[in-house]
């Protein structure tokens, strides 16, 4: 049987029924190997022994041999999960790097410290720095992400790339360092303050759905470390995933978390912090990916080789790289490393965003719209409270005739002439992180889509499109359909238009990662499936003519 490990991802993998056929043992041993290329079907076949034959090579549990096109989706199948070495084979057990990552388990709780550490030990003595590591997904984890609608893939909690790792910004904080004779301040490596966290953030590391910690005072101050990196360049992330969590722990004896917060997962589910360092992995050789045949057991297994070299980011504040990775957006960290010192200012603008202290109006949150401009709520959530009327053809009617109520614009002749256009609809949100975002005017250029609620047949529920399903279907700021601006003043004018758009994630409503400049994450609103956005108070208004 064609053997993909015990840690290939997809169900699918899972069921395959391959075989190989190694005629008269020819094909045997070492089948093919190649350096400086991509693992692919192409490279596999080009590299491949003489003695072995790709159409006789694999076979079905009835002995035919695979198709071209299956014989290829076998090979990618192995080069995407067996190839690179599987986080989860360095500790042996999704359960164990369950608990790891939310702080406990045998690393933080064992009572022989040798025993439990020496699987890591000789992983890192013997691979650490020779191989290319996956970053952690789980065949556990397949069927409870689906379901929860975190999307197909296996990665743990707090760490979903696919769902709520928008910034592309792991990190660890660690609270002890008792466990070896070396200290945080021995080691070199900065500590920082603890502003606050949100329990929801994390619920499946502290099992708690709602609640707050804010940690005013003095607190033992934690090492927080942590790796960003861009679109595309993630091919390392696995090794720095590795050299932020497990080395630290096994070479520093660094353990536990933040109380209620994960030990280590994605910023948007860490708990806020002043600073954290920042890490990054290299390769200093090609990778050269390996495929042997074993005659006995008829299993074909690959392997990867290559020198990687872990260090300091070019600039060592996590902050202050990420903001060099994104020019475009940089200040979206500061929700989560809010800076030297910064912690004060942070939770008093928490707290008062929660509603527990009262100090003035703030110039961009809890705006009330002008009524004499402005239409009465017509949805929201949290603050701003206003369920949709139930049935979808009269809430969609209503809410179309607010928008189709010809409000008017100048001309731009000199003779002071006006024309009919679309209100503007206006979406008030205290609750978002970017200031771009706390007040957004989406201003319609072309003909809305057909009222209904059947999309096959091309129909739309326009309002639930901006609740829930914000989609491109005639509706795509690139093709001219509509305008988004943060200010009523530039919407009138027709200035400072937002540059970026994206769509078409269901259960994500307006106006997903949209902006002025470009990506911002996490400022949608949902109200079906998705809470790890931060439009959790909000609500829509439609100008009046």
């Amino acid at each position: 049987m064609l053997k993909l490990t015990n840690y290939a991802l997809t169900m699918a993998l899972i069921h395959r029924a391959t075989r190989v056929s190694a005629v008269d043992g020819v094909c045997s041993n070492t089948i093919s190997s190649f350096t400086g290329v991509d693992c692919t079907y192409a490279n596999f076949v080009a590299n491949l022994d003489v003695d072995c034959n790709i159409t006789e090579l694999f076979i079905d549990d009835d002995g035919a041999f695979l198709a071209p096109e299956a014989a290829e989706a076998e090979v990618a199948a192995i080069c995407e999960y067996d190839a690179p070495t599987q986080f989860v084979e360095i500790q042996g057990t999704y359960r164990a790097d369950q608990r790891y990552f939310a702080g406990g388990g045998q690393l933080v709780d064992g009572d022989n410290w040798d025993m439990d550490t020496g699987r890591i030990q000789r992983f890192e003595t013997n691979m650490g720095a020779k191989t290319l590591i996956a970053f952690p997904e789980y065949i556990a984890r397949v069927q409870y992400n689906e379901d929860t609608g975190r999307g197909l893939n296996g990665y743990p909690a707090n760490m979903n790339l696919e769902t709520s790792c928008d910034l592309n910004t792991v990190m660890c904080c660690f609270t002890d360092d008792s466990k070896v004779d070396s200290s945080f301040i021995d080691n070199g490596d900065a500590t920082t303050d603890v502003c606050r966290h949100d329990l929801h953030d994390s619920p499946e590391s502290n099992h708690i759905k709602e609640g707050w910690s804010v940690f005013p005072g003095s607190e033992t101050a934690p090492h927080c470390v942590g790796f960003t990196w861009t679109d595309g360049a993630e091919e390392l992330i696995g090794n720095m995933m590795y050299d932020v969590s497990l080395r630290n722990t096994i070479n520093k004896g660094y353990r536990e978390g933040v109380p209620g917060s994960p030990m280590c997962g994605c910023v948007e589910h860490m708990p806020v912090v002043e600073e954290a360092s920042c890490r990054t992995a290299t390769k200093t050789n090609e990778i050269t990916y390996t495929f042997n045949f074993d005659i006995e057991s008829n299993d074909v297994s690959a392997s990867n080789a290559v020198e990687i070299e872990y260090s300091d980011c070019a600039n060592a504040d996590l902050a202050t790289q990420y903001k060099a990775n994104n020019p475009s957006d940089p200040e979206a960290i500061g929700a989560h490393l809010v800076g030297a010192d910064g912690c004060a200012d942070d939770l008093e603008d928490y707290l008062n965003e929660e509603q527990f202290l009262h100090q003035g109006q703030h110039s961009t949150k809890y705006i009330v719209p002008d009524s004499s401009k402005w239409s009465d709520l017509v949805v929201g959530e949290g603050i701003h409270f206003q369920p949709p009327i139930i049935d979808p053809i009269e809430s969609d009617t209503a809410f179309r005739a607010l928008v189709n109520a010809a409000c008017q614009e100048d001309d731009g002749t000199t003779t002071g002439t006006t024309t009919d256009r679309f209100c503007i609809i206006r979406r008030v949100c205290p609750s978002c992180r970017s200031e771009s975002h706390r007040d957004i005017y989406y201003k319609r250029k072309t003909a809305l889509p057909p009222m209904g609620t059947n999309s096959t047949a091309g129909e739309v529920y326009l309002l639930d499109m901006f609740m829930n399903k914000w989609k491109s279907y005639m509706n795509n700021m690139a093709d001219g359909d509509f305008e988004l601006y943060s200010t009523y003043a530039d919407a009138l004018a027709g200035t400072n238009a937002w540059t970026h758009c994206n769509y078409d994630y269901n259960g994500i409503g307006f106006p997903r990662d949209c902006g002025p400049y470009g990506y911002v994450g996490n400022e949608w609103n949902s109200y079906t499936g998705y809470h790890h956005g931060y439009a959790n108070h909000h609500g829509f208004y439609v100008e009046l003519p």
